[in-house]
């Protein structure tokens, strides 16, 4: 979920700073043992992160109280913190927090026993809040955004979640707020109706759409005839194919775009 970070503008300007540092919900004093070893694997060309075969694995380390795991936190090649991770019985609880390579904090994500609840906060490089969002017990729209260079902020995705899991459709959004370049719908957790993934031209990406139906990978005209009988899988609309959509009203009040006459 990047932040690209740009040159002072109008949005930048009137960017709401939060000079307040979220104190850290892993006691003070823990002791931290290596679980998993900091591993990144680059694609053929050696010199670019692209395909499925190249990613980035930091290191993570468990924190230790009194003999309990109270916290996990990952690190990358140079050894900065990333990522800290309280835990209770083995399930997130309290402040999940994000940071930049400078140190400034990316990301703030209360969780109590598992489930994701209370206020999320994005923030830029600078320690600027950029968004919010609330989740209640792991239900609401996990919203994250972005910037290019010189531009405003703008919503780049959105994760519906029910409950914990991912449920309804997942929408990762162009810079007009009224396009998307992908497109994917759950239920329960699982992949569960049509995705959908467009290039630059906005044009269906080759091998798009793709049906789901519980997860199970099937064809268009199994799809279509489970829709007839499923109320809970999206049906198939040709118009849908295109990049444009239509927002229900709870998604247009996040996004930036003008208000309809």
């Amino acid at each position: 979920m990047p932040f690209i970070l740009a040159a002072d503008s109008p949005s930048d300007r009137n960017a709401k700073i939060d000079v307040r540092q979220p104190k850290s919900d892993i006691p003070a004093g823990v002791k931290e043992r290596t679980v998993r070893p900091y591993k990144e694997v680059r694609s053929e060309t050696k010199t670019k992160w692209i395909g499925p075969s190249s990613f980035i694995q930091l290191e993570i380390r468990e924190c230790v109280s009194r003999g309990k795991v109270v916290g996990q936190r990952s690190y990358d090649a140079e050894g900065r913190l990333s990522i800290e991770t309280p835990l209770k019985d083995g399930k997130k609880h309290g402040s999940v927090v994000e940071y930049y390579d400078n140190g400034e904090i990316h990301s703030v994500e209360p969780y109590f026993e598992g489930m994701m609840h209370g206020t999320a906060k994005q923030y830029d490089a600078r320690g600027r809040i950029i968004g919010t969002y609330k989740m209640t017990h792991g239900t609401g729209y996990d919203v994250w955004r972005n910037q290019f260079p010189g531009g405003p902020v703008y919503v780049s995705e959105i994760h519906p979640m029910r409950a914990g899991l991912p449920h309804g459709f997942e929408w990762w959004l162009n810079e007009d707020q009224q396009s998307v370049h992908e497109e994917k719908h759950w239920f329960n957790g699982q992949w569960h109706g049509i995705e959908r993934d467009w290039n630059y031209e906005r044009k269906l990406s080759r091998g798009y759409p793709k049906y789901w139906v519980r997860d199970k990978s099937v064809t268009k005209r199994q799809y279509i005839a489970a829709a007839r009988k499923d109320p809970t899988l999206p049906p198939f609309r040709l118009k849908d194919n295109l990049s444009k959509r239509e927002f229900p009203r709870e998604i247009r009040r996040l996004l930036n775009v003008p208000k309809k006459k």
